[in-house]
Order: structure tokens, then sequence, then C-alpha cells
């Protein structure tokens, strides 16, 4: 199955001296960043919600994958929920610590070496702990065997916690408050009580030493100290950051996932199972080889663009077998199309006994019909999945869904990233191959995810390549373009570059990158899927398959033409002119023709000299005429910037005396 291809976590961090592909950890959350857009702190710091304490049975399963921590049993928003960090959750999602703070932002204390900081925080809102008012009201003591349990796993698919980092929770023992002394207050802050803790390591060592993905830990509340009406726990995690002498490599570390965190009376250790029939993967794409195609390239050839089976993963937590019902659904928003699928009825096992269901019809079910074809340009279609315990008076089982896409570009990835990807040295090239239905189609833009990196030190020129395919491999480059690493606005994360002009493309295609210097561009790596067979390399002269396995966020946009818009970075009536070029005068002339917002750049914008390195060399307001007499010979690059500080288009010149 597609999840067991991509299990196994082998991170090579840090730049080594003769380094190639590496993966580094996100040093921006562009969910985190999206979801503080749309929503003000105010939305979702509700302090008035804290005043008011909350009854047990307190439970999380973090399942809502809603970003933020639900304010009806959190307090912070630090911790990320989300789907596609957890290896193996317990269910669909987790709650992810790490070194990235509420504003999708790496926290200010995270500077690169050994020293260790606390980042992320997930605080409980106030329990009642001193009573339980159902069926009857009673005050509690330590025999009512009060216990709060919770799931965890170090790394997931980010980057694996160091041995000096650490996973704790405690407990809080005294609310902040004024102590008033003769003519003074003094504020005393809050005061907790380490319970537990865990230090760093990698999820394949994790997975050796307990023989599970998901550690249970139980911790008993016994001391009557606890025992009150404002109660309240917490977890947080200790970072340290990777030390690189390259800034563009420093990146997020000490990630770890947290699932299904309980607190309830009347429970003892061994109390460790909470009934539940779950799925633990989202829905899987219905196309075999991408997560999304033009939808004129799947109305070429849709037998073959569309999977004979899909794999879904279910797993049943209870201890008894669960007789048990699955299905899925095809819908169409906008037609009538509706399709579906029934796998009848099977007798699920309890995890301890088999883990996730094998049974053919409920783990890989059968994709029977095709989805429609029709002569528009993209179409979309929602996948619902539906399983069930059949036994009369259960309430167990799980509903997920998702969208299957048809838009204008193709996708390996799913849209989120789990780290970055980089290459070293300069000169080194990335391909990523895709293959047409019908050819030919016209390549009209290529997007790609960039994560922020520390200081934005990633920005540096690069070439955006297309190659042809020869014998399996990227043969001759057919398109080439100097530009920079951007990034969009966290809603629209993919940054668009458009191809000028448009470029015919048939068969196997590539498109990539090649670098100029030895800096970490930071592409959005999605570990959850898998292409590793159609990203390329080559540093050495000879193409080579990427050694990791996930799928690079870049995409292809074939088809009609399509609008300039959020993300864009060339102007298509954008011509710049540099002379003389080579320049042996000292004064570089500069000319801008059919640019239709020139007022943009000539009032108020940026002339940017850079050399082959990525050092800026000269940074001028916007002028017809340039002094480079300071210059030494060899090849620079003029940026152009609007007085918005948006990039209008680069070039190249050459200095020779």
């Amino acid at each position: 199955m597609r999840f067991h291809l991509i299990i196994f976590i082998s991170l090579y961090l840090g730049v080594a001296g003769f380094a190639q592909e590496i993966l580094t950890g996100l040093q921006f959350n562009p969910a985190v960043k999206a979801r503080v857009i749309e929503h003000t702190r105010m939305d979702y710091l509700n302090a008035g919600l804290d005043t008011i304490p909350v009854s047990i049975p307190f439970f999380d399963d973090f399942s809502a994958n809603d970003v933020f921590p639900s304010d009806q049993r959190w307090i912070d928003h630090f911790a990320f929920e989300n789907d596609d960090m957890p290896v193996y959750p317990i269910n669909l999602g987790a709650m992810t610590l790490d070194a990235i703070n509420d504003s999708g932002n790496m926290y200010p204390a995270a500077v690169p070496g050994p020293a260790v900081f606390i980042a992320d925080h997930l605080t409980s809102r106030y329990i009642r702990l001193d009573s339980v008012f159902t069926p009857v009201p009673k005050a509690l003591t330590p025999a009512d065997s009060v216990y709060l349990s919770f799931f965890y796993q170090p790394q997931g698919r980010g980057k694996a916690p160091q041995k000096n980092d650490s996973l704790v929770l405690e407990f809080l023992v005294t609310p902040a408050h004024d102590s008033i002394i003769p003519g003074d207050t003094i504020p005393i802050p809050d005061l907790w009580r380490k319970m537990w803790f865990a230090n760093g390591m990698s999820l394949d060592t994790f997975n050796l030493k307990y023989n599970k993905w998901f550690a249970q830990v139980m911790v008993p509340v016994t001391d009557p100290l606890f025992l009150k009406n404002k109660f309240r726990f917490r977890f947080f995690n200790y970072v340290s950051l990777a030390s690189t002498a390259e800034p563009s490599w420093a990146s997020n570390t000490a990630q770890w996932n947290l699932d299904n965190v309980y607190l309830n009376i009347g429970r003892n250790r061994y109390d460790t199972i909470y009934p539940e029939l779950r799925f633990v993967y989202r829905p899987p794409s219905l196309l075999k080889r991408y997560e999304s195609m033009p939808y004129p390239q799947y109305c070429d050839d849709p037998t073959n663009a569309i999977k004979d089976t899909i794999d879904i993963l279910i797993t049943n937590r209870d201890i008894a077998p669960q007789m048990s019902t699955y299905g899925y659904s095809v819908t169409s928003p906008v037609t009538s199309f509706s399709k579906t699928y029934s796998g009848g009825s099977y007798n699920i096992q309890p995890y301890n006994t088999d883990p996730y269901v094998t049974y053919q019809k409920f783990a890989h079910p059968l994709v029977t019909f095709l989805i429609p074809i029709s002569e528009a340009d993209s179409a979309t279609f929602l996948m619902k999945h539906i399983v069930t315990a059949s036994a009369p008076g259960s309430n167990l089982g799980d509903t997920m869904q998702a969208y299957q896409k048809f838009f204008n570009y193709y996708a390996y990835d799913d849209g989120t990233p789990e780290v970055s990807y980089g290459l070293t040295p300069a000169g080194s090239q990335l391909a990523y191959r895709f293959s047409l239905s019908r050819s030919p189609d016209t390549l009209r833009a290529i997007r790609i995810y960039f994560n922020k990196t520390l200081g934005n030190v990633s920005q540096q020129f690069f070439n955006l390549c297309v190659w042809n395919d020869n014998a399996g491999k990227p043969g001759k480059t057919v398109y080439s373009d100097l530009v920079l690493p951007r990034y969009a606005d966290s809603i629209n994360k993919f940054v668009t570059y458009h191809i000028i002009p448009p470029l015919a493309v048939t068969g196997t295609f590539y498109v990539g990158m090649i670098q100029t210097t030895d800096d970490n561009l930071s592409i959005g790596f999605d570990r959850y899927n898998n292409s590793q067979s159609e990203i390329f390399y080559n540093n050495t002269g000879s193409w080579k398959s990427s050694s990791f396995a996930g799928s690079l966020m870049i995409r292809p946009v074939l088809g009609k033409p399509i609008p300039l818009g959020i993300g864009d970075l060339t102007s298509p009536d954008l011509k710049i002119g540099v002379y003389p070029n080579p320049c042996n005068t000292g004064i570089l002339s500069l000319r801008i023709t059919g640019y239709s917002e020139q007022n943009k750049i000539t009032s108020g914008g940026t002339l940017v000299i850079t050399d082959l390195i990525g050092h800026i060399r000269i940074r001028t307001a916007y002028q017809e005429k340039i002094d480079v007499s300071s210059l030494g010979n060899g090849l620079y690059f003029l940026e152009l910037k609007d007085q918005s500080g948006k990039h209008a288009g680069v070039v190249k010149f050459i200095i020779s005396r």
C-alpha cells in the first residue's frame, strides 16, 4: 500500500561537505498562516471561555483537522491539528508540537545551536475535577481512580527530535495571582508540576523500542491537590535547532504528535482501550498516478487514468470484534453523476489481534466506474467513505470525505509540505517527470511551493527549466528562464511562473531547475504521497533517481491561456533591455518597454544587482542609467521591483573590461 512505501523515515539533516539531496524541517507553516489570516486572534482566543471549567470526561482525538486546537477544550493555539504529520495515528488526525508558533512562523528563540528552548504549548481549559454531577452529584477523592491518558509519537513525517529535546506533561498546582504585601503587589506566575516527559528520538528508533507507531501513557491523578474545580494540564516541547554554517539549511525540529487525550474517573493503569472503529488515513486519489490532473487530459484516456482499486486503512480499537459495513460514494456537486460502492459486511478483529483491516473489500475496494468526461475545462467530485458497526445500538463508526479535483495542472502532491527539499552544490539540476495522455499540449506555467527560510536567505536566482524525454530521463533543455524563489500569500501557497511564450510539449516532459548557488531553495516536499520514481537530480553530469520517498510540490499548468493572478511572477508584456551588454564603460543603461503598469517601477521602484552567488552588490531607486564601475568582471543579475516590492522582472548582464 502507498502508506507502507512512505512510512520509513530517513532524514539526512544538516549539510555535509558533499551533500546532494537534503531534506530539512519546515520553517513556516502555511496552514497556520492561512488560518490566522482568516480569523483574527479575537476570533479564536476567547478569554471568556477559559473562566468556565469543563466537566469530565475530557476527550479529544484531534480528528476535526481544524488547524488550531478546539476552544471547547484548549486555551492556546500553538500546536497544529492535522492529518499530514502523524504516521499510523490512532485515528485520522493528531496534534503536532514543533518549533513553529501560532502565527505560522519559527519562534523568535529559534537560534541554531545546541541549546534547547521551550516552543509549543497545548494547554487545557480549566476542568472540574472536584466533583461529578451524573448520575448524581458527588465529590471526587483519590479513591475514584482518576487517570489522564494519551498517545504520543516523535517525528512522524517531520524531523526527529534530538536526544536533548523532550516532550513534557505538567499539571497546574497554583494559578497565577497577585500577592499583596505592605506597600506593594507582587505578581505570582502559574506554578506547575512535571508529571511525565519523553526524550527525543527518531521514529524508526521509537518503533523498534516500543514495537508500535504511537505509545500510550497512563498518568494517575492521585494527589488531592489536583482534585479541584480548576484543574489544568499542559504539554510542551523543548527544542534544539540544528546548527549549520549555511543559514538556508537551518530548520524546524523536535516534532511530536499527540492523539486521543482522555481524562476520566473509574479508570486504572490497564484501562488502555477507548472503543473506536476508525479510518486511519484520509481518502486516496482515484487517479493511478497523480493526485490531480488537467480535466481534458483525463477525458482523453479515462480508462488508463483511474485506479482499479484504492487503499483504505481501517482499525478497530475495541477489545472485541465488530461486525461492520463499509462503502463509499462519488458524486458531482453540479451534475447528477453519482456512484456508490458497497463492501458488504465483515467482522473486524480488535487492534491487538489485527491492527488494520486486510479484508479485500474493505482494505482495497474496487473502482468499477469512470469519472464522466465532458467538454468542460475542470471538474470536482466529492468522495465520501463510511464504516459502521452493525450491532444494534452501537454508535461505533467513522466518516471521511475529500474532493477529487480536475483543474489545469498535474500534481503528485496533496498541497501540504511536511519537510523541505534542497539540492547542493551550485550547478545542481532537479527534474520532475510528467506524462501526457493527449499530445501535444501547451505548457502555460509552472507552479512551485517554496518554504520560507530563516531571514529568507533562500532567495537566490535559479534557472527554471523544461526538458524533453531521453529514454526515461531528462534530455534536451527546451526552456530556461532565470527567476527567484518567491512566497505567495498563505492561502494561495503556490507561486506561478508563466512560460513566455507558451511551450508545446508532447509525451513525457520534465520541469525543474538549475541552481546558481549552494543555498537551500527549500521546495515543499509532501511525504504523505510518494512519487519518488518521478524525481531526478544531476550534480555529477548524469541523472540519478531521488533517494527520498515523497512528492515535490511542483506543478506544471497546461491547456488554455490562464489569467495573471495571485502569486504570478512574470508579466508577459514586460521587456527589459540593458546596454551595453557586455558592459565595459562603467555605466549600464536600462530600458523597459511594453509594461502596462510601468509607472509602478519608474515611480518608487527599486533596482537590485546581485552576483552569481546571490550577494547583493548594488541596491538603488529605479533609474535609467546605473553606475556599475564598482563591479568586477563577471556575470550579474539585475532585478526590477515595483513600488510595493513585488518582483517585476530580471535580466542578466556581463561586466567585461
